[in-house]
């Protein structure tokens, strides 16, 4: 075990911060997805992540703030943390048991930590790897995250909190893609490298088409892109429900423009997916005669957006060609390229696991894959996927009893996240891991419903 300068910053916000400032810091630390707060060489050379060894003090503080009782309280049935909280013990079991009881019949995709080149991920027998130990931490680690979250944004003005900690992440996440192309296009001196760890393979620069690949502070664009959407969806939520409108859509305007700049496949996919998806909704409110926010606003982008590129069409006839062979190379194309093959692999081989097992999977951990819902049929079986969509019914859709309008916006903006996060995992997501991050946000979106469940119970004790 060999800590870096990571983890006396962990230490150190967890000792200086208090109150609301706790999940701000927990928030703020997930920036760095790709820094080593711990190595761990015994382990192949897996790290402990600054956000995910906050967890302990996030966790104290809840439970010094809250008492232990409210802490718990998003874990009772029915509330959302009792589906997770399944969840996270029947990976915990799986990932003991099943590499064992199916040891040598099936073949896996897994993690090598021990190869030649570092990380390797290679077809071999189903037996007992490290990332099912990894795993299953993380997936306690979530639960904990999740109850902790919730416990502590339960208090009045404790949302409020929460969107200011979001905006504050949203800013240093354009910051620092800002100085990574700096540090691409400007020659800057490339200090976004020691906030990366040596446990990842790091996909820096890149070109295509002429443009270089935007990965801020993580490995690759592809885990940029995943960390951006969210934060791209909490902050256009806000300012279509008029919360700090100049704030929330300058922040939206900048994480769109570095999606669509970041090169990134998954990016591009994933944000035509989660607009599709939020039109969708949009439409099916007007079916219902429900309203939608600012739609004079949505009408006159959806209007200038349009009218500018059919300009571009009229005046620049080539740069549409260069346009769509852009999007073809990072879109179209990618499945003929060797990181699609891969991926397709992937996903053929964790679907192979779901069968072989007889829909029970291999374990947490075992299989990866290159999709959210691949990983979760393939180690956790039909059992767990149910337990886990359970979990996201209770978050997306349970019960908003918000006292302000600012509540509840930020709860809707944290489901916008959560779907939007939902959306990059299940195009590129390889382990049942989703990050801090992302459990941040799907506690905000209960923490209104468990806040009126507290209310009305001391109301009638």
């Amino acid at each position: 075990m060999t800590p870096t300068i990571f983890a006396l910053i962990v230490f150190a916000a967890g000792l200086l911060t208090s109150g609301a400032q706790v999940v701000q810091a927990s928030v703020v630390l997930c920036l760095f997805g790709a820094a080593a707060a711990i190595e761990l060489p015994a382990l192949g050379g897996a790290m402990i992540l600054p956000a995910v060894m906050f967890l302990p003090f996030l966790i104290g503080h809840a439970i010094a703030q809250r008492g232990m009782a409210d802490c718990l309280k998003p874990l009772v049935y029915p509330n959302a943390g009792f589906w997770l909280l399944v969840t996270a013990v029947l990976g915990v079991a799986s990932a003991a048991l099943l590499p064992r009881l199916f040891a040598g019949d099936v073949l896996i995709r897994t993690v090598d930590r021990t190869g030649l080149f570092g990380i390797d991920y290679k077809l071999m027998p189903l037996g007992p790897v490290s990332t099912n130990l990894t795993q299953s931490a993380y997936a306690l680690g979530s639960v904990g995250v999740f109850a902790a979250t919730n416990a502590l944004l339960s208090s009045p003005g404790r949302l409020a909190k929460f969107k200011s900690a979001g905006l504050l992440l949203a800013v240093l996440d354009c910051i620092a893609a800002t100085y990574n192309a700096a540090e691409l296009y400007g020659g800057a001196p490339k200090l976004l490298t020691y906030l990366r760890g040596t446990g990842f393979v790091i996909f820096d620069g890149g070109d295509l088409g002429g443009l270089v690949r935007i990965s801020g502070t993580f490995a690759e664009a592809s885990a940029f892109s995943s960390f951006t959407l969210p934060l791209f969806a909490f902050c256009a939520t806000l300012w279509l429900h008029g919360v700090d409108s100049k704030k929330t859509g300058a922040m939206a305007l900048a994480l769109l423009g570095f999606l669509l700049i970041s090169t990134s496949g998954t990016a591009y996919v994933s944000l035509a997916a989660y607009l599709l998806t939020a039109g969708a909704l949009a439409a099916g409110f007007l079916l219902f005669d429900r309203k939608i926010p600012r739609p004079g606003a949505l009408l006159s982008i959806a209007g200038i957006v349009i009218v500018a590129t059919c300009l571009v069409v009229l005046l620049r006839p080539g740069l549409i060609d260069r346009v769509v062979d852009f999007f073809d190379a990072t879109v179209l194309s990618k499945s003929q390229s060797s990181s699609g093959v891969d991926r397709g692999s992937s996903n053929t081989q964790a679907w192979s696991n779901f069968v072989d097992t007889h829909g029970i999977g291999v374990g947490l951990g075992s299989a990866r894959a290159s999709s959210f819902v691949l990983v979760l049929l393939s180690n956790l079986g039909v059992v767990g996927t149910l337990c886990y969509l359970a979990f996201l019914r209770a978050v997306m859709f349970g019960r908003s009893d918000a006292s302000t309008s600012t509540d509840a916006a930020v709860v809707l903006a944290a489901r916008q996240a959560v779907l939007a996060n939902l959306i990059c995992a299940s195009v590129s997501g390889t382990v049942f891991d989703l990050g801090v991050m992302f459990y941040a946000f799907a506690a905000a979106a209960c923490a209104v419903s468990m806040r009126a469940a507290t209310t009305t119970k001391f109301a009638h004790a």
